[in-house]
């Protein structure tokens, strides 16, 4: 299994990645965004079930590594820009059973690849959906973003609203609970962890109301990496 992630990542969350029985692949920088999410593996990819989008200008290497996961490769059609909300087409969060994104900006691939396994897009406000959204389970997040905890709610899905901030991303005041996280099998990993957040109970609490495990890759405080893409590999 391997994990995608920022190159910039902190040596203990890699550690901690390797600690954990995962093999940590960096994503080329996308030198078409600003640089303190050119590394974010949310920016360029897009999981929709079996299939992994990509933005079309990603490095050929990369896919290289790609082609021996058990994931179907789709290249996407939008090429991105470096002003919001131009950055963000591939940033659409998918829970497994429903997606959400600003559709006015969702890669025609994405979109194509929710409507083959009849998983809705669902539109929102917010850009950087993925960025924002913790997923816990297929009908379960975690969000500071009350336009994508709302959409969650009308459709079904258990959505837990905390406080925005307390998450580190430099070169920005804040980070999002979205990058510092990733879901593997029946565990959500952090980067870092999140005691310091005012809703740290609460963020617990409500993993291990959905029967999943938390995992802390590191004793760092939780740092917006851009998420974590964990991928199976054909061997």
């Amino acid at each position: 299994m391997i994990a995608i992630i920022n190159p910039d990542t902190p040596v203990p969350v890699i550690d901690g990645l390797i600690a954990n029985g995962f093999t940590p692949v960096t994503i080329p920088l996308c030198l078409q965004v600003h640089r303190p999410i050119a590394g974010h593996p949310d920016i360029q990819l897009c999981i929709v079930n079996n299939t992994i989008i990509y933005q079309p200008a990603i490095d050929s290497s990369f896919l290289q590594v790609l082609s021996h996961t058990k994931y179907q490769l789709v290249r996407g059609q939008t090429t991105l820009l470096s002003s919001y909300p131009y950055d963000c087409a591939y940033n659409c969060a998918h829970t497994g059973k429903v997606a959400f994104h600003n559709t006015k900006v969702t890669d025609n691939s994405i979109k194509q690849a929710l409507k083959i396994c009849s998983d809705p897009l669902i539109h929102v406000n917010q850009g950087y959906t993925k960025c924002s959204t913790c997923i816990v389970d297929t009908d379960a997040i975690i969000t500071s973003d009350i336009s994508i905890h709302n959409a969650a709610l009308r459709n079904s899905i258990d959505s837990l609203l905390i406080q925005p901030g307390y998450i580190e991303l430099p070169g920005y005041n804040y980070g999002f609970i979205g990058g510092a996280s990733g879901k593997c099998s029946d565990t959500v990993y952090f980067t870092g962890h999140v005691n310091h957040h005012p809703d740290a109970m609460q963020i617990k609490h409500f993993i291990e109301q959905h029967n999943k495990k938390i995992a802390f890759l590191s004793d760092l405080c939780a740092i917006d990496i851009g998420s974590i893409f964990f991928i199976d590999m054909n061997t």
